[in-house]
């Protein structure tokens, strides 16, 4: 996926569980921006906001929760 999407200069959507530090530095190093799916927990969004990715998608948390 990697190679393709960055070869056609398209952002990305990865599962919030697959996504580490290299995944992320990796795209951005490519000029591709990173959204990932599903984040749940306060946690976990703190964690990939840490990470720099520049989109999630979630089921249901909400700014007050952060």
């Amino acid at each position: 996926m990697f190679e393709w999407s960055t070869a056609h200069g398209l952002d990305v959507q990865i599962r919030a569980a697959l996504v580490d530090a290299n995944c992320v530095r990796r795209y951005h190093d490519a000029g591709v921006k990173v959204n990932v799916w599903t984040v749940n927990t306060p946690g976990e969004y703190s964690r990939l906001s840490n990470l720099g990715v520049d989109y999630m998608v979630t089921d249901y948390l909400s700014p007050e929760s952060l």
